[in-house]
C-alpha cells in the first residue's frame, strides 16, 4: 500500500453540524422554488423529521446528484442547474466545524513517518477543505486534497480519483480510502482501489458500511488495519 485516502467530516473530523443546517436550508429553498402539494411528504422523501436529516436518507449520506434526482422525482421538474448552483451558495457561506477525531491527527503523522502517502477525497469544496487545513494548520499532513466543485466528478463515481493517478505513478491496488459512508466503500469498488476502511465516527451506521474491508470504530486504528494488511 502507497496511498491511504480519507474522507473529511466524519472521518478526520468529527461531524460538521453546519452540514446538516445546509441540507435543510437547501430541501425548503427548493420547496419554495418548486412547490408541491404537500411539503411535509416531501421533508419525508427527502429525509428530513423533526428539523433533523436522517441518517442514511439521500439528504443525509446521497451525493449531490443522488440529491437532484430525489429532487427531480418530487418536483416533476429538473432541478439540477437551481440545485447545483443554490448548493454552492449555501456552502460558501457556512461556517464550518473543524474538530479533529481524537487520536487521529497522530495517526496520520505516524502513517506520513511509515512512508505512506496521504490525501484527502471529500464531498466539500476546495474552500472548506482549505479552511480545515488552516484552522487545524495540517496543510503539510497531506499530499494531495480532493474536493468536489460545481458540476464535478463525486463519489462513487471513480473519476472523482482522477487527479490522484494523473499526478502519481500508483496502480489502485496500491491506494486506500478510509471514509464514513456507503459512498466512500462504493468508490473504492468502482476504482479497484485494494483496501476499504470504513470507520463509525460519522453518519452511516455499520450494516451501511458492509462493502468495506474492514470496519473500525475510528480512524485512528488505520495504521494498524495497514499492518496488518501488509503483513498478508
Amino acid at each position: 500500500m502507497e496511498w491511504i485516502l480519507f474522507d473529511k467530516d466524519g472521518t478526520l473530523i468529527e461531524f460538521d453540524k453546519s452540514w446538516e443546517k445546509i441540507g435543510i436550508r437547501l430541501v425548503d429553498k427548493l420547496l419554495d422554488t418548486f412547490p408541491v402539494h404537500d411539503k411535509e411528504v416531501a421533508h419525508r422523501q427527502l429525509g428530513i423529521m423533526d428539523d433533523k436529516i436522517v441518517p442514511d436518507s439521500v439528504m443525509g449520506s446521497g451525493s449531490l446528484g443522488e440529491m437532484i434526482k430525489s429532487f427531480d422525482n418530487i418536483t416533476g421538474q429538473d432541478t439540477s442547474e437551481w440545485a447545483r448552483n443554490t448548493s454552492q451558495e449555501l456552502v460558501d457561506s457556512r461556517e464550518p466545524e473543524n474538530n479533529w477525531i481524537e487520536g487521529v491527527y497522530d495517526t496520520i503523522v505516524e502513517l506520513r513517518e511509515k512512508g505512506y502517502k496521504i490525501g484527502i477525497v471529500t464531498s466539500d469544496t476546495n474552500k472548506g477543505a482549505t479552511q480545515f487545513l488552516e484552522a487545524t494548520q495540517s496543510t503539510s499532513l497531506f499530499d494531495l486534497v480532493i474536493s468536489t466543485e460545481t458540476h464535478a466528478e463525486e463519489k462513487p463515481n471513480p473519476k472523482v480519483l482522477d487527479p490522484l493517478f494523473a499526478a502519481y505513478n500508483v496502480k489502485p491496488e496500491q491506494v486506500a480510502i478510509v471514509g464514513d459512508t456507503a459512498n466512500d466503500m462504493k468508490t473504492a469498488i468502482n476504482a479497484h482501489l485494494g483496501l476499504s476502511i470504513g470507520v463509525l465516527t460519522g453518519i452511516a451506521k455499520e450494516e451501511e458500511l458492509h462493502e468495506a474491508d474492514v470496519i473500525v470504530e475510528s480512524a485512528k486504528e488505520v495504521k494498524n488495519v495497514i499492518d496488518q494488511f501488509s503483513q498478508k
